[in-house]
């Protein structure tokens, strides 16, 4: 059979018409008890208010208790139970005036449900909170909302209702009934919805231990006392009830408070409607409650304020109190930490130790094993600049490879530094240097890397900057750097320049002190102005750094430590894809240049004559470290043994007694501490000076050594100076030293004379013409970047040229440069 019905389409489940979403959840229990309930108790107290307060029949009563009850219980359980409010307004007007008239009473309870929604949901929407009676500020948006939004709405629906369709008399007062209305609607909210919302929402809030103590009794007697003289005998004295009141809201709370408010509210209404108390006559009068409805509304909003400042007072108190709780069970808590750190002394002790053992064995491993070849480095280069008989240019190498060695030892250095800086611990290490030879030093490392990226690198200071000067060379040194490694690595094309000057003056400075300020400007690519506040910080790293996938992020934090530490301070500022600028100033004191010592700068040629043959043994587990020292000291005229562990040592040192041994502490077999200890239990060996030659860097370690037996203690990488007035310290030798040359920078000034000679105008020939008449020109024009590029097209085979001619740039001697030129035109 065919199925002949009409379907109709369903509405789906979830579609947003639903009855739930207008708050009707027909299919829920406690929805229709609560709903009853706020239905039972407007109708109710509504019914008891007529039947029990005398008023006029056009005029309002002075309170309405129903609309001040629905609008607490929709607070406290929900706008979605309007509906009861609907019922409970439409079935006592229904009681109240009868089947007769329908639709003004249905009009009325629509504006008294609207009324209480909109009240409701102000509250709500502009305190935010679901408790809106906490702070003064929700005092005050319950109070406004309470007088100036939903109950405005109510009487306006309700008498316009009424008005409609009842008899003349409604319309003839239409005004005379809004007013009482509005206002005894506003004033039963501010009496009734905080003591329904109290006792629905507080549980807690009932401070009352005992209704006999005698500050309750006293309260309520004063009440009673005051309300009788002022609402049955006539007497003025109504206000006089505010201060028992307020004594209520700070002692017993807000339960106790609120409904002493609204029995005081309601005797006062009831006696002013029976034509008693110091109301009634006003009412007469001026056929009015405002002023028992301005009474009740004064005391409703002063004690809730009252109460808000109380419950602000104890949230405050209690925050206080858990603070108190958190410090004492914190202070408990690190009592029996200390206690248990007590108990555990010796565990924790021992665990410490192991774990400074192992933090130290990786910082000797790893100094021991960078500094070990680095000292085979500096070591034979110190040998070759020895050799009397060796080519110049020959000099010119091994100087390299000395000043390269020795920086990467400073760099070595500062890696170990960085756990001071980090610890606050990093300090100055203040000395006389030479500062032109600093920055010549800094700008020969990164001319030739400027030259193949084909950048432009400029070092420029003024006249009046002081030469030596004392602060911390490495530190100035290792910031130069980092600026100029960064500047260098950002930039593309154009120019890195740096610029020195001498702003003493400008500061008031003393006349041995100076201010030095160092500006360091790039053409690169720039750092952003988000970026600029982040770049001094450890391990950030700007954009372009990220994007290279190069460096820590530390350079420019150490850098600004370094500054800092040496009196002053680094800034820099950017402009993307146009170059950045990076400034720092530094105090530091005007030096001297250093007088010429013959132990310490004459080199030692050989041993003095007349002096007994010295006999000493070398122990090192590493032949090219032994060879050094053997090349060293055997060439002078000392006798030298070697020895690859300590059993060896102890055994050579027995039989042949030498006057020194030499001795590395980490060697296999038999280490250095253990043959230091036998050799110096003994009487002969007390007689023996052993000096530790290891490369750790380790102050620990350097006690530890001492305390072996160690008559001293020198590290690897060492210069040949400390190992010959170590000999002298302990043995008493004397030297015959080689005459010093007038200028305390033999090698430098070998190479320079050796550069010198070197140039004449036929190893320009090299590169064509046109190079010589641009070369020319920009020499006539004393212009320095100009020449300096040219330079850099000098291909690499010709350096000492390269090299030359820079030289005679960066000193500005372009007249010895035009000379070098003019034969070749």
């Amino acid at each position: 059979m065919t199925n002949n019905l009409i379907k109709f389409p369903q509405i789906p489940a979830d579609s947003k018409w639903t009855l739930s979403r207008f708050g009707l959840e027909f299919k829920n229990p406690r929805w229709w008890i609560e709903v009853f309930i706020i239905a039972f108790a407007y109708t109710s107290v509504s019914w008891l208010v007529i039947n029990t307060i005398p008023k006029n029949p056009n005029i309002p009563s002075p309170v309405w208790p129903g609309a001040g009850i629905v609008v607490g219980l929709l607070l406290s359980w929900g706008r979605s139970r309007w509906f009861g409010v609907f019922l409970g307004t439409l079935y006592f007007n229904y009681l109240k005036r009868g089947l007769s008239v329908i639709l003004p009473p249905i009009g009325a309870s629509i504006g008294s449900t609207i009324g209480a929604l909109i009240t409701v949901s102000l509250i709500l929407h502009f305190t935010r909170s679901n408790y809106p009676l906490r702070h003064v500020r929700h005092v005050v948006i319950f109070t406004l909302c309470s007088m100036f939004t939903g109950t405005v709405f109510q009487p306006i629906v309700g008498i316009l209702s009424y008005s409609s369709f009842m008899s003349k008399l409604w319309s003839d007062n239409l005004a005379k009934a809004f007013f009482p209305w509005w206002i005894g609607d506003s004033i039963s909210v501010l009496l009734f919805a905080p003591l329904v919302f109290v006792w629905l929402r507080s549980p807690k809030d009932y401070k009352i231990k005992s209704w006999l103590h005698w500050e309750v009794v006293s309260s309520i007697a004063s009440l009673i006392v005051i309300s009788y003289l002022s609402f049955f005998k006539d007497q003025p004295i109504e206000y006089l009830l505010l201060p028992p009141l307020l004594w209520s809201a700070f002692r017993f709370g807000a339960k106790y408070t609120t409904l002493m408010v609204v029995l005081i509210s309601m005797t006062a209404t009831y006696a002013t409607a029976n034509q008693l108390g110091v109301f009634y006559k006003s009412t007469v009068e001026g056929n009015s409650v405002l002023l028992l409805q301005l009474f009740m509304g004064v005391i409703a909003i002063t004690t809730m304020s009252v109460l808000a400042i109380v419950s602000e007072n104890d949230r405050a108190n209690l925050r206080l109190q858990r603070a108190n709780i958190d410090l004492e069970q914190r202070v408990i808590e690190r009592t029996q930490e200390l206690q248990l750190s007590e108990a555990n002394a010796k565990a924790l002790a021992t665990k410490a130790e192991a774990a400074n053992q192992a933090k130290s064995a990786f910082i000797a491993n790893m100094s021991h094993e960078l500094r070990s070849p680095l000292n085979a480095v500096i070591g034979f280069s110190q040998l070759m600049l020895r050799t009397t008989n060796l080519p110049t240019e020959h000099y010119e190498n091994a100087s390299i490879i000395y000043r390269c060695g020795d920086y990467l030892l400073t760099l070595i250095n500062n890696i170990l530094d960085l756990s001071k800086i980090e610890a606050g611990k990093s300090t100055l290490n203040v000395h006389n240097f030479d500062l032109y030879n600093l920055l010549d030093d800094v700008e020969d490392m990164f001319q030739i890397r400027a030259a193949n990226g084909g950048i432009n690198l400029v070092f420029e200071r003024d006249h009046d900057v002081p030469r030596y000067i004392r602060t911390d060379e490495v530190k100035l040194r290792q910031v130069l750097i980092n600026l100029l490694g960064n500047a260098i690595k950002f930039t593309e094309v154009g120019t890195v320049h740096l610029n020195l000057k001498n702003v003493s003056k400008l500061a008031n400075c003393n006349a041995n002190e100076c201010i030095l300020d160092f500006t360091i400007r790039d053409t690169g690519v720039g750092i952003s102005p988000e970026e600029l506040s982040n770049l001094f910080i450890s391990f950030a790293q700007a954009q372009a750094g990220r994007e290279k996938q190069e460096g820590t992020g530390l350079g420019l934090a150490i850098s600004r430590k370094f500054v800092q530490l040496m009196g002053g301070d680094i800034s820099v500022t950017s402009e993307l894809k146009q170059g950045t600028s990076f400034q720092f100033q530094i105090q530091a004191q005007i030096g001297q240049e250093s007088i010429n010592d013959p132990t310490n700068k004459r080199r030692a040629l050989s041993l003095a004559p007349n002096q007994p043959t010295y006999k000493i043994l070398v122990v090192d587990d590493k032949p090219v470290n032994c060879q050094l020292l053997t090349k060293l000291l055997h060439p002078m005229g000392f006798e030298v043994k070697e020895a690859s562990n300590g059993q060896e040592a102890i055994a050579i040192w027995d039989v042949w007694e030498p006057h020194l041994i030499w001795m590395d502490m980490r060697m296999p077999v038999m280490d250095g501490y253990e043959a230091t200890q036998y050799i110096k239990s003994t009487t002969k060996g007390n007689a023996t000076a052993v000096i530790a030659l290891t490369a750790s860097v380790l102050e620990e370690e350097k006690a530890i050594v001492l305390s072996t037996g160690c008559d001293d203690f020198v590290r690897k990488p060492f210069r040949e100076q400390i190992i010959f007035d170590t000999l002298a310290k302990h043995l008493g030798v004397k030297y015959v030293y080689e005459q010093v040359l007038e200028n305390t920078q033999e090698i430098d000034q070998k190479i320079d004379v050796y550069l010198e000679m070197s140039l004449i105008s036929e190893k320009l020939k090299i590169m064509p013409d046109r190079w010589i008449m641009q070369l020319y020109k920009s020499a006539l024009e004393a212009d320095k970047n100009l020449v300096m590029q040219l330079i850099e097209e000098i291909p690499d085979r010709e350096s000492a040229l390269a090299r030359s001619l820079s030289k005679l740039t960066r000193n500005f001697q372009f007249e010895k440069l035009i000379d070098l030129i003019e034969p070749i035109l």
